[in-house]
Order: structure tokens, then C-alpha cells, then sequence
């Protein structure tokens, strides 16, 4: 865990106090850009050599300056060489090289010259040649420290970071105010996978050198890396100042957009967008078709309409990225304009920043000193399943040619094994062009309201495990950068066709993994969805290029060194892959068993049982012995109300193996089926209900199931309406919950936040909002917990905080189109607690006008609204259709609904037998207990008011 901000300036103040009194803590960005403006003015007026004021400026950020001086200035060595700093800067990698070259050719030990040449060979990813140019510096001046720190930087890249981490500190011994040596001993910190140990040095880096681009991105990321959303904004403060020192910077445009942002949708959405985009789906199609002229023409009569919107031009910039038949000079060079343009136009838009720096990184590719052969590799690459590969892979045919596909087919290996079983579920996989999201490209706004699990925005990320990857992950990939297309294909097939036995051993190896410190990179630590997807690739793939960071530089090497065991059972996987593909069916039987389990539960979903009993029939022919098919099976039984028959598939399931704990839930369910049909005594489901999710959660040893089955059982406890027992339940697991994960910590957090609901909406109590509170500050776009911790602002009666919290979340949804209806009807009746009858209505309209509708468990919440509103009829008509309750909570809620319609009607008295009743039934219902004293005080029935609050009080107080 990286260290909090207090704690690093602590540990940074005997540092900082040996520093001039000018010297600025990373922080203080405002400081720092004011002194950033006076160095630049400064540096213009300066009595220098043209060469050095260029220099200087070129430090500072002033591009345009600087190249207005190296106009005006004699061609002389020195001269040249601040031209090919500028040229590196960018991305115009032979013209910087022709220029070294003319001053080697004169001054053949020019120190300036063999740097800049050691960084170029770093660039074409010639990593020895640069050490051994760095290193004849060094034999010339042993404490050569800019010499030092290259050949440290090269090591770091081929990851020999303790020899890396040594030339760093042999820097700083030297000389103690470099600030690029400690610079480099924090970037061996992140790539060694050490982050908490990266920050200090970061920081005594910038305090020397407040204007290095590269340091301030590595200083917003590790703010990033702390995963609080309320340090975003602090996050965004550096990264602005990076691209003011560097405008092409490349890493800080691909994390700002790739979904590390302080923005949400809300701040991207205009309300003509959806209009622009249909107006320009007939230049996209044009595109499609190879006819870039005539698109480019249709898109500026488009943006004539439009001049305030930014997605004609991202369409105009996209469409000369992916003009491959263009000469790649200018239809780069006219990308980056376009793209520079937007961002000037719109602040910090993250498909903009995406856009920059995919131009930047094909500018960078082709300086790769194996990038013809690459090049012929991709073209030579023949397509040996174009059918299969058409059906998972439909929109790699809207590109023109066949050069992307190619790319695609040349970056997935043996895992074209899959394709067939991923067409059995109509699985598909998308290439979006720069101009289009993931909302669009897979028909979903979930990906414009959403955060990853490390704060990222869902809006602006170009890769999706459900099945997308950007085309410029496309391009990276087939020139050795990080595969994304594989390691998002990986998830693909990882969540619709591995088995249960597959997905849980590569869980224990992540565990395990985790345990021994054997994950080969942080990305690949979050989760063991990350840790397959990272590690697959790097089974197949002896060579990586110019990593986008310490997450992208996995090899076959580093994967049998680090996780031997792991590789283990990749090799298998892939040796049965083989097998399939060599035409052993059976290699692979009961994967297709689990995609007809998967085609089963869809088809159960969709209440077509008759469907979902042939699937399952097709999974049991190719596994028999599949116990989620089997369980399954019984599922279907049981929703047949075929009790007899689900029981017998559930024998069948124990004599495959007794001691799988889903067997055991699979049980609870089918009596708590029973109860509800009249089968089965309440208290008899109940206890043996008790009795297997304890027999369950003992059994099971696979941490996430683990955590499934708490979830299920502390649920089921608050449906019987035994609040104590759901909250020791979800206490207990949180307080020792195994936190190795993100899904893991998310299971922690959400139980947390349920025992904290329970209470909130139970008792009074101050405690469970601020817990809640601490969790949506952390999550702010998780919208159940800010639906819970809602609730319990409610129930405290803070109903205009519970408001803002709500608001502040409907505002990204109504954004991306989807607002949600269950925070609809909570803002309108807390709006009516407040007394504010117009507001409510306000809040409620969608629902009263039926655009928007509630789900079946929370229908009963609109009742007392509709009947505030003074629409008695509707709320009458509302409460006589909602079904039939199941549990005692239901009965309660639907009980309490019309006791609310029945007080907003002034009919007290009744109100006050329907909300005892319900009471009776739910005891835990604090709104309603506060209802009805507050109504037992009106009616002058002080005492019996006094009691209701007491039995309240007393229930709590023995819980």
C-alpha cells in the first residue's frame, strides 16, 4: 500500500529543509506553474547562445519559442543537437537520427551526441547498443552521471533492477541534487512491482527538478495508484503540468484517456450528440468503404451544423488514423492537429487524449529496428479459419483491406480454439475505431456510468473483457507491445467457456500466487481474471517492445522464472487447445458442456424452461458428470415445482463429489421453494436452510464462491427478517474477509456495507452513515452503495443529504441515458419529507408518465409517493397489483406502503393499525416505528407511543 500524503511529507521534510528556500513540494502546483512562467520568461531574455535559450526552453515546455530561436540561429553543432532534442520530443525519430549522425560524423566523442544517440537506440529498442554507447561515455568519465543514468534507465528496461536500482543510488552518492537519479531509482521501484517505496524518491526528484514531465506523470499516477476518487482532482493537477513541459507526453495523453480521469460522462455529454452521430453514420460507412475523400467531405458539412461538437473532427482524426494505404507522414501529422485541436477545444476529453497518443505511438513504431520485418510478418499472415474467425470477429471487416484482420488473427495463437464455442453463444468481439466508445461499440451505456475496480472511467477505456480492444491496440500488438487483444480475448473466453474446475484452479494459483509474491506485474495482482489475461500471452510470446508501463513487458522468460507452476498449467491448456484443434473433440468436452450450461441458464432466464432442460441435456452428452450442469438441471426441476425430481438431481450431483459446497446452497434453495409453494413448513426451510449454508460455507475452500455463499446467507437471514442474525453474518465475514483481490476487497466492502444498511435502516445510529460514507467517497460511482447509504440518511432523517447523494450520481446516469428509476422514486419521497411537494413530482415525473419503471422488489416504495401526490387512484391501483409476497419483509413492506397511502389520505386511524400489523410481522423497520408514534402522539395516545418507541429502543439495544 502506498503511503498516505501526510506521511510522505513527514518523510520528506528533512529533505526538503536541505533544499533552497525556493524549492516547491510536488503539491504545490500552483506555485509551481507561476514559477514555470517566470523561468520561461526568463529564459527568453537570457544573454545565451541561441542553441542554450532553445535548450532551456525545450525544459520548460515553450516548443514554439524554442523553435523560432533555432530558426534565427547558425547550424552549428550545438545548434543541431537541441534540433534533434526537439525532433525526439516529436516523435520525428529519423530526422533527429540524421542529425546526430551529421555531428558524429565531425566530433565523433561529442558527449551530447552519443547521449541523444543512446536514447534514439533505446527507442528502436536496441537496449545493448544503448548501454555499451552510454557506457564508452563512461570509460571516458567514469562519473559521467547522465551516462550512469542511461545505461541504469536500459537495465530497468530489461528488467535487472537491482543493477538498475545500483546505478540510481551510485548517482545520488555522486551527486545528491540530481534529480534525475532519483527519478530513476522510483521508476525501478514501480517496474520491480514496489510502489510503496517509489513515492519519496518521486518526490525528492520534482523538489530538485519541478519541471520534468516525465516525473510529474509518474507523480499523478502514483496518486492514481492510491485508488481514492477524492484525490483525482490532485491527480489531473499533475498531469496538466506534464503536458505543459511536454505536449506529446506520451504516456500522460494514454492514461488521461484511457479512463484515469477526475471527469465523468456528465462532463462529456451535449445534448445534440446523439443527432451529430446519426448524421454522420453515412461518412462512417463511406469510410468502411475505402472512400476517404468523399467521407472527409460529408464530415466537415456535418461539423459546418454542428461547430460546437467535438465529434465530427474525432471522426475526421480517426479516419486519417486508420487511412493505411495513406501516406503515414501526413495522415499522422493531420491526425495529431485535429486531435491537438479538440483537446484545446474541449478540455481533457478522453477519446482526444486516447486519440494523441495512438497517433504518437504509430509515429514510434515504425522507428523499431525490426519493424520492416514485422511489417512483412503481418502482411504474410494467412487467415486459417476465416469463417469461424468472421463470426467472432464481425467488425475487423469494416476496416478496408486486410491488414487489420491480419493483425488480429497474428496476436491470438492457440486460443483460436475457441472460436467455435464462442459462436455457439453468439459471442463477439469488437474492434472500435478511435471514434468509437465502448457504449457504442457494444450497444451497453453501462460503460458510460461505470468505474473499473481501481477508479478508472468505463467511458474513455478502449478494452473490454466482455469483447472489445481499440484498433490502436490492434496495431501495438503486432509490432511485440502488450497484446491487448489477446489478454481481452483471454477474459472473453475465460468467463464463457472455462469450466467451473478451470476457473477455480486458476483462482488457487492466483492465491497462491499472491501468497509467494509471484505475480509478474501489479496488473496481474488485482484479481485472477488480470492474472490469467496477463500471463496467457506471455506463454506465447519470447519478445516485448517499448512498454506502455510496468504492466506491458510480460515474456515467456519472465512467466516460467516467476510462476513456474502457473506455467504449468497453461502448458496443458494450451496442449489440450492442440489436441481440439488437431481434432480430439474430447480434449475439450466439458467446456462444451459449460457453454451449453451457459445457453441453459440464458434460456432459464428467459422463463423458456423447455429450451433450458435440451441445453442441459446437450451439456450432460458431452460431461455427464458436470455438477453445475447437474445442478442446474435441478434448478430447472425446481422451478418446475418438480420438487421429487430436483431432489433426485441433486443426489446425483453428491455422489459426483460430496464435498462441492454449491450442492449445499443449491439445496437451501430448493426448500426455500418448497416453503414458498406450500410445501414446506417456514420454520422447518428456515433451519435446514441454516444448517447448509453453514454446511457450505465450511466446505468450500475457493475464497470467491466463499465470499458468494456469505453474500446468499446473510441474505437469506434478512429475508426471514432476523436482522442480528444477517448482520453477525456479514460482520463476521468483513472482519475476517480475505482481501488478496479486487473482488475480494469488493466482497469486504460490501458486506460491510450491508451490515451498515441493516443498521442505518434498523436503529438509530450515526455510526453506519459514516461507514457508508467513507465507502462512496472511495466509490463514488458504485450506485447500490450510494442507493444504501441513501436509505440510511433517510432513515436518520437527513433526507436532504440523502437527496444530494443520490443527485450527484443521477446526473452521470441521466448522462449516459440511463437514470435511475429506484433513485427516482427515493429523491421524490424524500423530497416529500422535506415538505417539498413540486420538487418530488419533479423527481417522480418519468415514473408517472411510465417512462421509467421499477423493478418488481421496490414497486411497493412508489405506492406512498403516488398517494402524497395526491394521485389516490394510481397509488390504490400500484399497491393492488404488486404481487404476491414471499417472505415475511415483503408482507411487511407492502403492509407499510398502505399504511403510508392510508395517513397521506388522513385516514390516521387506519394507518396506525396497518403500520402495527406491519411491525408485528418486521419489527426492524425504523421509519415506519418512527411513523407511528409520531401518529400515537397526534391521536393523544401518548403512552402506547411511548411503548412502540420503547419496544423499538429494546429491540436494538438486545441485538
Amino acid at each position: 500500500m502506498l503511503l498516505t500524503p501526510k506521511k510522505l511529507l513527514l518523510c520528506s521534510a528533512a529533505f526538503l529543509a536541505s533544499l533552497s528556500a525556493f524549492a516547491q513540494h510536488p503539491d504545490e502546483v500552483a506555485a509551481v506553474r507561476q514559477k514555470l512562467q517566470q523561468e520561461r520568461q526568463e529564459a527568453l531574455t537570457a544573454n545565451t547562445s541561441p542553441a542554450a535559450k532553445a535548450s532551456r526552453l525545450l525544459d520548460l515546455g515553450a516548443w514554439q519559442q524554442a523553435k523560432q530561436v533555432l530558426q534565427a540561429a547558425e547550424p552549428d553543432q550545438e545548434a543541431k543537437l537541441v534540433q534533434a532534442r526537439l525532433a525526439i520530443l516529436q516523435n520525428e525519430f529519423e530526422r533527429a537520427e540524421k542529425l546526430v549522425q551529421e555531428v558524429l560524423q565531425k566530433s565523433p566523442q561529442e558527449r551530447e551526441a552519443l547521449l541523444l544517440q543512446s536514447k534514439l537506440q533505446v527507442q528502436a529498442w536496441e537496449l545493448e547498443k544503448a548501454k555499451a554507447t552510454a557506457k564508452h561515455l563512461l570509460r571516458k568519465n567514469p562519473k559521467d552521471e547522465a551516462a550512469a543514468l542511461a545505461v541504469g534507465r536500459a537495465l530497468m528496461l530489461q528488467k535487472k533492477y537491482d543493477e538498475a536500482l545500483g546505478w540510481a543510488k551510485k548517482v545520488q552518492v555522486w551527486n545528491p541534487e540530481n534529480a534525475q537519479a532519483y527519478l530513476l531509482e522510483s521508476d525501478v521501484h514501480f517496474w520491480n512491482q514496489k510502489p510503496e517505496l517509489a513515492e519519496q524518491p518521486l518526490i525528492n526528484s520534482l523538489t530538485l527538478d519541478p519541471f520534468n514531465a516525465d516525473a510529474r506523470f509518474s507523480y499523478g499516477y502514483a496518486i492514481w495508484r492510491r485508488v481514492d476518487a477524492t484525490q483525482l482532482d490532485a491527480m489531473a493537477a499533475q498531469w496538466e503540468l506534464a503536458l505543459a513541459l511536454n505536449p506529446l507526453h506520451y504516456v500522460t495523453h494514454w492514461h488521461w484517456g484511457n479512463g484515469h480521469t477526475n471527469l465523468t460522462y456528465a462532463d462529456y455529454a451535449q445534448p445534440e450528440d446523439e443527432e451529430v452521430r446519426k448524421a454522420l453514420a453515412s461518412a462512417d460507412k463511406l469510410l468502411s468503404e475505402n472512400k476517404l475523400r468523399e467521407a472527409l467531405a460529408e464530415i466537415q458539412m456535418v461539423q459546418q451544423k454542428y461547430k460546437a461538437s467535438v465529434l465530427p473532427a474525432m471522426l475526421r482524426g480517426s479516419a486519417y488514423y486508420m487511412a493505411f494505404d495513406m501516406e503515414r507522414v501526413a495522415r499522422l501529422d493531420s491526425a495529431q492537429a485535429i486531435f491537438q485541436r479538440i483537446l484545446d477545444k474541449k478540455e481533457h476529453y478522453g477519446p482526444a487524449h486516447n486519440a494523441l497518443a495512438a497517433v504518437i505511438k504509430q509515429k514510434q513504431l515504425t522507428y523499431l529496428h525490426n519493424y520492416d520485418s514485422l511489417h512483412q510478418v503481418v502482411e504474410q499472415t494467412v487467415i486459417k479459419d476465416p469463417k469461424n474467425f468472421a463470426r467472432v470477429f464481425p467488425d475487423a471487416a469494416y476496416y478496408p483491406g486486410k491488414e487489420v484482420q491480419q493483425m488480429v488473427w497474428s496476436q491470438l495463437y492457440e486460443s483460436i480454439v475457441y472460436f467455435p464455442f464462442l459462436s455457439k453463444q453468439d459471442e463477439k468481439f469488437v474492434i472500435p475505431p478511435l471514434h468509437v466508445d465502448l457504449t457504442i461499440a457494444m450497444g451497453s451505456p453501462y460503460f458510460r456510468q461505470a468505474t473499473t475496480f481501481d477508479n478508472r472511467q468505463w467511458m474513455d477505456i478502449r478494452g473490454v473483457g466482455s469483447g472489445a480492444a481499440g484498433i490502436e491496440y490492434v496495431v501495438r500488438g503486432s509490432y511485440l507491445e502488450r497484446n491487448v487483444v489477446l489478454h481481452e480475448y483471454v477474459h472473453l473466453f475465460h468467463q464463457s467457456v472455462f469450466t467451473d474446475a478451470e476457473k477455480r484452479e486458476v483462482r488457487r494459483l492466483y492465491n497462491q500466487a499472491m501468497a509467494e509474491n509471484r505475480t509478474l506485474d501489479y496488473y496481474s495482482a488485482n484479481n485472477e481474471h488480470e492474472y490469467l489475461a496477463q500471463t496467457y500471452p506471455a506463454y506465447f510470446e519470447p519478445v516485448k517492445v517499448h512498454p506502455l508501463n510496468h504492466k506491458s513487458i510480460n515474456t515467456t522468460a519472465d512467466l516460467k522464472a516467476k510462476d513456474p507452476e502457473l506455467y504449468t498449467f497453461l502448458d496443458g491448456l494450451v496442449k489440450r487447445q492442440q489436441a481440439y484443434l488437431a481434432g480430439d473433440k474430447q480434449a475439450m468436452a466439458s467446456n462444451w458442456a459449460q457453454v451449453y450450461l451457459n445457453l441453459a441458464e440464458q434460456a432459464q432466464r428467459q422463463k423458456d424452461l423447455k429450451k433450458a432442460t435440451v441445453y442441459l441435456d446437450s451439456a450432460l452428452v458431452w460431461d455427464a458428470a458436470y455438477q453445475p450442469a447437474i445442478l442446474a438441471y435441478a434448478g430447472v426441476k425446481q422451478e418446475q415445482q418438480e420438487y421429487q425430481a430436483a431432489r433426485e438431481w441433486l443426489d446425483r450431483a453428491i455422489k459426483v463429489n460430496p464435498d462441492y459446497a454449491p450442492v449445499y446452497v443449491a439445496e437451501a434453495n430448493l426448500y426455500e421453494a418448497m416453503k414458498r409453494s406450500g410445501k414446506l413448513k417456514a420454520t422447518d426451510a428456515m433451519m435446514r436452510q441454516v444448517a447448509l449454508y453453514q454446511k457450505a460455507a465450511a466446505l468450500e475452500n475457493d475464497l470467491l464462491t466463499r465470499a458468494s455463499i456469505n453474500e446468499r446467507f446473510r441474505e437469506f437471514y434478512a429475508d426471514y427478517g432476523m436482522v442480528p442474525e444477517a448482520i453477525a453474518v456479514a460482520e463476521t465475514y468483513a472482519a475476517n474477509a480475505p482481501t488478496i483481490s479486487t473482488y475480494l476487497r469488493d466482497s469486504r466492502d460490501e458486506a460491510l456495507a450491508y451490515a451498515n444498511w441493516l443498521k442505518g435502516t434498523t436503529r438509530a445510529t450515526d455510526e453506519a452513515a459514516q461507514e457508508l460514507k467513507k465507502l462512496v467517497a472511495l466509490k463514488p460511482q458504485r450506485y447500490e452503495l450510494r442507493k444504501q447509504y441513501a436509505d440510511v440518511l433517510a432513515a436518520q432523517g437527513k433526507s436532504k443529504a440523502a437527496i444530494e447523494t443520490l443527485e450527484e450520481a443521477q446526473r452521470i446516469l441521466a448522462a449516459a441515458g440511463v437514470p435511475r428509476a429506484d433513485f427516482m422514486v427515493r429523491m421524490a419521497d424524500y423530497h416529500l419529507q422535506l415538505g417539498n411537494k413540486d420538487a418530488a413530482r419533479a423527481a417522480a415525473q418519468p415514473l408517472l408518465d411510465g417512462k421509467a419503471k421499477l423493478a418488481v422488489a421496490e414497486q411497493h416504495l412508489l405506492v406512498p409517493v403516488l398517494a402524497a401526490l395526491g394521485e389516490a387512484d394510481k397509488a390504490k391501483a400500484t399497491l393492488k397489483q404488486l404481487p404476491k409476497p414471499q417472505t415475511v419483509v415483503e408482507q411487511a413492506q407492502q403492509l407499510a406502503a398502505k399504511g403510508r397511502m392510508q395517513e397521506a389520505k388522513g385516514q390516521a386511524g387506519s394507518a396506525i393499525r396497518t403500520y402495527e400489523r406491519s411491525l408485528l410481522l418486521y419489527p426492524y423497520q425504523l421509519d415506519i416505528r418512527q411513523r407511528l408514534v409520531q401518529l400515537l402522539q397526534q391521536k393523544k395516545r401518548r403512552q402506547d407511543a411511548q411503548n412502540v418507541q420503547e419496544a423499538g429502543e429494546h429491540l436494538t439495544q438486545s441485538n
